[in-house]
């Protein structure tokens, strides 16, 4: 393969890990993230992006760091970071993509929110409960940081907001996912009063929202701003002058210099990504023909990232071909290639 100034920087986990790294870093501008709780989060629908953005309490941060409560170097630290660890005695780890935390303007101030790149609509189970788990967690890791459990008043809320990047237009039951944003939260049902007439008490319950974000499938058209903007901001094969200018004037994102920097990039990454795939063909092209050659090199790759997403997604080979939206005419080709 022909060496180039990205080769040098690739570690051994490969081009995909390193554009996975890079998009979780595009969470982490305030930007970007002033448009998710504006259109993702309640508390922040009446905000503009400038106010959302300014309730951002800190830097969000890119750390290795536990969050297991009891091993917490500095119990009164808020739990902020980028692949953030969580883990207890007898549970597997958890890995937060970005936790940050937001001031807003009522009783209780605080809120936790993490954001999940998720590349896969299908990694072989329902995403939702995993989103309700992470949510789940976010509240416990507050044990002794916010709250005692001689005082449960300090609890604050949290959120779980999933990027699903590769959604696509409907599930196997036919039912639309892409282009939409679903919210799931607690609430409270009256099993019985004596007095129906009468209000019936309720306690502090909305303490926990996942929300699933699904981006517009290929060739899909949005009129959601956020959905809009994810949607540009992920794209791999928009030119990135094209795709900055966009982000700019469309959706009015600044691009500082530590966004432009993830931008150009993960475009080159993607670039370097289909180069990788094309370059055996090339190889080829001599005794076989450039046409001949290319379509080998793309073959070879689709097999390649079939296998890896049957490795380690540990889904199935149909699945597999769902998740990469391979055409029905070429299905049965890549299950023999296999």
């Amino acid at each position: 393969m022909k060496e180039t100034h990205l080769s040098h920087a690739l570690s051994s986990a490969g081009v995909m890990a390193q554009y996975d790294m890079h998009v979780k870093n595009l969470f982490k501008d305030k930007g970007v993230l002033a448009y998710i709780l504006k259109y993702a989060v309640a508390e922040f629908r009446d905000y503009s992006l400038e106010e959302a953005a300014a309730a951002i309490e800190g830097e969000p941060e890119i750390a290795s760091r536990s969050l297991r409560p009891d091993t917490r170097n500095n119990r009164g630290q808020a739990i902020r970071g980028e692949s953030t660890e969580s883990k207890l005695d007898g549970e597997g780890t958890v890995l937060f993509d970005v936790v940050f935390t937001v001031l807003v303007r009522t009783e209780r101030a605080k809120i936790y929110v993490n954001i999940e790149a998720q590349k896969s609509y299908y990694p072989g189970y329902d995403l939702v409960p995993r989103g309700v788990f992470y949510a789940a967690r976010l509240l416990s890791e507050q044990l002794d940081v916010e709250f005692t459990t001689d005082n449960y008043d300090g609890i604050k809320k949290v959120y779980s907001i999933f990027i699903c990047m590769t959604a696509p237009v409907q599930n196997r039951n036919h039912e639309a996912v892409s282009d939409t944003i679903v919210s799931y939260r607690m609430q409270p049902e009256v099993i019985y009063a004596n007095d129906p007439a009468r209000k019936v008490a309720f306690g502090r319950y909305d303490l926990l929202g996942v929300v699933f974000v699904h981006l517009q499938a290929e060739g899909q058209l949005t009129k959601n701003k956020l959905i809009g903007m994810l949607s540009t901001l992920l794209e791999r094969s928009k030119e990135v002058e094209k795709k900055k200018t966009l982000l700019e004037q469309e959706y009015g994102l600044q691009m500082n210099e530590s966004l432009e920097k993830e931008v150009n990039t993960m475009c080159n990454l993607s670039e370097l990504i289909l180069e990788e795939g094309l370059e055996k063909g090339r190889e080829d092209t001599k005794e076989k023909g450039l046409e001949e050659g290319l379509e080998k090199g793309r073959e070879d790759t689709t097999c390649k990232m079939l296998k890896n997403l049957i490795k380690n997604m540990k889904v199935s080979l149909s699945q597999a071909l769902d998740i990469l939206e391979i055409p029905e005419s070429e299905r049965n080709k890549y299950q023999k290639l296999l």
